[in-house]
C-alpha cells in the first residue's frame, strides 16, 4: 500500500467516525523514518479511543504495517504508528495544548 492509500484509509477511516479537524502534515524532509503525520481532535476520552480502535482494526484488516500504538489507556492522546504515517488522535484540550501542527511547521521552516 502506498502513501496516499494509506493516507486515504487513515482520514476515510476518522471521518467516519466523525473525527474532527483533521490535518495530514507530510513530513518527510524533516524525519527519515516518517513521511507522514496525521492529527485529529476526538470530542471526548471514549470518541479518541473508539476512532483509535478502529484505526487499528482496519490497519489489520489491510495488511498495513502497525508498530505499536499508545495512550489508549488514558485516551487524551492515542498515538497510532503505521511505519510511514503516524496518526495521533487527542481531545481538543490536548491538541490545543501541544500545538503539533505549528510544532512540525517550525521545523520545516528551520
Amino acid at each position: 500500500m502506498n502513501l496516499k492509500q494509506q493516507l486515504k484509509t487513515v482520514t476515510d477511516t476518522i471521518e467516519k467516525l466523525k473525527g474532527e479537524d483533521i490535518v495530514t502534515l507530510k513530513i518527510l524532509e524533516q524525519s527519515a523514518d516518517i513521511e507522514a503525520i496525521v492529527i485529529a481532535t476526538g470530542r471526548s476520552i471514549q470518541h479518541v479511543r473508539g476512532i483509535s480502535n478502529n484505526l487499528k482494526i482496519e490497519a489489520k484488516r489491510l495488511n498495513m504495517k502497525m508498530l505499536g500504538i499508545e495512550g489508549i489507556q488514558t485516551g487524551y492522546w492515542v498515538l497510532i504508528d503505521l511505519a510511514e504515517v503516524v496518526v495521533h488522535v487527542m481531545t481538543g484540550k490536548t491538541r490545543e495544548f501541544y500545538k503539533l501542527e505549528k510544532l512540525w511547521s517550525e521545523l520545516k521552516n528551520t
